[in-house]
């Protein structure tokens, strides 16, 4: 394979494969934080010694493959200032989803302002929807299909929602602008509103990129997929109908790759950045544990009712925190390495230890930082409970919600097989049964009993929304990557971030979230979290004052119209 990539004069130069130059990075820690705020069992990716690999790596950029419009993209004030607005347009359609939202095949109504979304992309981006063709999978999920050229190669697939968390009414006030109003701050270069950063950024990119190209006369040799899910906040089914849709059409480990939201660019110093596609997430499990027990009078009660009796066992829960487990293969270890060495800023000693292979001592110091070590074990939270309703009557049903992020090195069935182990325990200790059940709406009558119910009551777990630590997607050993993270390069080597001498770091990364793409493993071991936009401090997503910036959208649009292009040039795999 041949192609002309962008040397470290800005001048194009041949070479014979993409390649990576690996360099150690001197950066600031604090820039870590917004990227695990975003970013939401592993196995081991080798058995090498993994002493000094955890180095940040630097990629040759690719000259584009197609670039009629990129200067346009990246340069022209009236073309942003029509950017901005698709984007400001779609934060004015209120597509809230709750976790309560019934499915479009119980009550379309509930999905009104989603079918006027439907409707303002179509008038917003007409070319594409002239040549590309859409589906609606369960009426409100769309997938689009830019037919290739080569049948026989594998489509790429870019994913986004159009979902957004609801505002509470009760902080409406507080926003500096409306939440819905997509208001434009050029001073600032701040987009304000609902979904500026999670993620109709991503919906608009994507289809930006695609109506360009379309328009510049840009025929793929690779289809092009793009998919839209409609409840990726409230962690629904709408993106696992069109993944079925997809495998019933091409069949498993079909796609070539998938990009979703995730990671992105940020900028370290002032002609640093660093791009960090998440490569795996951590796992998840709802587990609902209800305590029913008999009722009566509360002045003749039993010495423990059932929230005394619950809260005992979240206190037993609470008490039992998992502890630091290393995996050398956890992507994380590289995203730290580019963070870690920054003299002023950076904590000198973990650099060594993880420079050096030392990864227990490393484990034990990483700890002790209440920003990163979620990133190497398992969390809980007790988000919810529930009892009770009246002073003078004794509680029949208790409810408590753990909320588990699984650990790379753990599993589901590691997480639940602890939990049972306290409930066990209080069970034996308060003399009740328990009896467990998967699934939100499964009922008692399918459970299984583990300790028979007593006179006293019983517990019953109910196991939500279980889910494994995704696998873990490769990196330089597969042209894609080579190709995402060469063109990262060359976007952030434009003069608009600071030109051709600026340095750019591509590093994987662990999400602690979850994205829609846990429904599409069995389509490509290729998949990337990975949006190539300018991350912005401060988009406080998912709470008050969520915005983004003018430069983070133009940058995902640059990305995306060279990225497609370069899929088809540079990329010697089916």
């Amino acid at each position: 394979m041949s192609y002309q990539a962008i040397g470290e004069d800005g001048q194009p130069s041949s070479a014979s494969k993409l390649t990576a130059r690996r360099r150690k990075l001197v950066v600031p820690i604090f820039a870590l934080l917004g990227l695990v705020g975003l970013l939401s069992g592993l196995r081991l990716v080798s058995t090498k010694k993994y002493e000094s690999c955890y180095k940040c790596e630097t990629y040759e950029a690719i000259a584009p493959a197609f670039d009629k419009s990129l200067n346009q993209i990246l340069y022209n004030a009236h073309y942003k200032d029509e950017l901005i607005e698709k984007l400001s347009g779609a934060i004015r359609i209120p597509t809230e989803i709750y976790d309560w939202t019934p499915q479009p095949s119980q009550d379309l109504k509930a999905w009104k302002q989603f079918f006027k979304f439907h409707q303002y992309l179509n008038s917003t981006f007409p070319t594409l929807h002239d040549v590309v063709r859409l589906e609606k999978i369960d009426r409100v999920g769309l997938l689009y299909t830019w037919e290739g050229s080569n049948p026989d190669l594998k489509p790429l697939l870019l994913m986004a929602h159009q979902d957004v968390v609801p505002v509470e009414p009760e902080t409406v006030n507080k926003w500096a602008h409306p939440p819905f109003g997509g208001y434009y701050d050029r001073e600032s270069d701040m987009i304000y509103g609902r979904g500026s950063a999670d993620i109709k950024i991503l919906v608009i990119s994507h289809l930006e990129a695609v109506e360009k190209l379309i328009k510049d006369g840009f025929k793929p040799k690779r289809t092009i997929l793009i998919s839209f899910g409609c409840d990726e906040e409230a962690s629904g089914s709408c993106a696992g109908k069109i993944a079925e849709h997809i495998e019933a059409r091409y069949g498993a480990d079909s796609l070539y790759a998938i990009l979703d939201e995730g990671g992105g660019v940020t900028q370290l110093q002032e002609n640093v950045f660093l791009g960090v596609p998440v490569t795996s997430e951590k796992g998840y499990l709802d587990a609902e544990i209800t305590l029913n027990t008999p009722g009566g009078h509360s002045s003749v009660p039993p010495d423990h009712t059932s929230i005394g009796v619950i809260s005992d066992l979240i206190v037993s829960l609470e008490s039992d925190i998992d502890q630091i487990k290393i995996d050398p293969g956890n992507p994380a270890l590289f995203g730290l390495s580019c963070y870690l060495g920054k003299a002023d800023k950076g904590d000198k000693n973990l650099k060594r230890l993880l420079d050096s292979g030392r990864l227990v001592e490393f484990g034990k110091e990483i700890d002790k930082n209440t920003e990163f070590k979620y990133l190497f074990k398992s969390s809980q939270a007790i988000d919810m409970i529930e009892g009770g309703i009246k002073a003078n009557a004794l509680p029949e049903t208790v409810t408590a919600l753990v909320n588990n992020r699984i650990s790379l090195t753990s599993s589901v069935n590691n997480t639940v097989e602890r939990i049972l182990n306290h409930m066990k325990s209080k069970a034996r200790r308060f003399d009740v049964g328990i009896k467990i059940v998967e699934g939100r709406d499964a009922l008692e009558d399918h459970a299984k009993v583990v300790i028979p119910p007593t006179d006293h009551g019983h517990f019953l777990l109910r196991l939500i929304d279980a889910l494994e630590p995704a696998p873990v997607s490769p990196t330089d050993e597969v042209d894609v990557w080579r190709i995402m993270a060469g063109t990262t390069t060359n976007t952030y080597q434009q003069s608009l971030f600071g030109g051709a001498d600026n340095t750019v770091f591509v590093s994987p990364f662990l999400g602690t979230g979850n994205t829609d793409t846990k429904s599409f493993w069995n389509l490509t071991r290729n998949i990337y979290r990975y949006s190539g936009g300018l991350i912005s401090e401060g988009a406080n997503e998912h709470t008050v004052d969520e915005k983004n910036s003018g430069k983070a959208l133009v940058s995902s649009v640059a990305f995306m119209y060279q990225f497609i292009p370069n899929t088809d040039q540079y990329s010697t795999e089916k």
